[in-house]
């Protein structure tokens, strides 16, 4: 049985491998959608281009399974779609059977339920370094969010429309994620959109609760006809003090996470360089001399 799964594995493994290297091949042959192509301009290996073909599998089966990939897909939209759904599963496929080989290899392990934790850390693997992207996107649009709204209620207190500011905007603040959104706003609306649609599809894009309250404000300032300017400005104060409040949440946290580290990396040290002269002269005569 043993021997079995790992013969398994090590197919798996040198099947994937095979995919990769023959990756540019297959893509011409069978003729790949183009969002699941790679796509760069640099020489050398392409990563995604490597994982176009298993990609191109792993769809296949996805649509012969009918597996449920929503979550997944709003996921990746919120992280700025780093990747098609398709090559984040090939990702975690191949750490999930890759792992446990390499594991196997250099650890020898006399039992096989050993090789059940590079498994779980090869699958887990990809979903935290998901989560991570969209945490950082977040952040990095929560730091922007505030001086963008000032600037929105500059401009429409200066009399101009909403969405003439928000051009200006766009063409004035610098380039960040924040920026790149309210251009897919900005091109929504000129394909047709309706500005409540525009901003509610924003606010789904980010998943962030500091965006979605926005895009909820202007949404009912519209709706029941307040003036936008108030509306920015009391936004725009929230956010600010919601930032205040994470910062002193993150000062309260600090002495929490440095125990941890003080108690099993400085104090062991703190010990030893107290305590060993006298253990060291203990241990030759007692501390008659000491």
């Amino acid at each position: 049985m043993e021997l079995l799964a790992i013969f398994l594995l090590l197919a798996v493994g040198v099947g994937l491998l095979a995919y990769q290297l023959s990756a540019k091949k297959l893509v011409g042959e069978v003729h790949l959608p183009q969002e699941i192509k790679g796509h760069s301009d640099t020489k050398g290996f392409d990563f995604k281009e490597a994982l176009s073909a298993p990609a191109w599998v792993t769809g296949k089966i996805v649509q012969k399974t009918d597996l449920p990939l929503e979550n997944l897909k709003r996921k990746l939209i919120s992280a700025g779609n780093p990747m098609h759904a398709n090559m984040f599963l090939t990702i975690k496929f191949i750490l999930a059977a890759g792992l446990p080989v390499a594991a196997f290899i250099i650890l020898r392990p006399q039992s096989p339920i050993i090789l059940i934790i590079p498994l779980l850390f090869g699958l887990a693997l990809p979903d935290m370094w998901l989560k991570a992207q969209i945490k950082k996107r977040h952040s990095a649009i929560l730091k922007d969010l505030p001086h963008v709204i000032d600037l929105l209620n500059i401009c429409v207190g200066a009399g101009l429309d909403f969405m003439v500011a928000v051009a200006r905007v766009i063409h004035e603040f610098k380039s960040c994620v924040l920026i790149d959104e309210l251009k897919v706003l900005m091109r929504e609306i000129q394909m047709g959109s309706a500005r409540k649609d525009a901003l509610k599809s924003l606010a789904k894009r980010v998943n962030s609760p500091e965006v979605i309250s926005f895009a909820r404000t202007l949404i009912q300032a519209d709706r029941m006809g307040t003036p936008i300017g108030e509306a920015l400005k009391m936004q725009a104060e929230e956010i600010r003090l919601r930032r205040f409040q994470r910062g002193e949440e993150m000062g309260l946290k600090a002495p929490v996470k440095l125990l941890f580290p003080l108690l099993f990396f400085i104090l062991p040290v703190v010990l030893i360089i107290v305590a060993g002269p006298i253990l060291i002269q203990f241990t030759r005569g007692g501390f008659i001399n000491f």
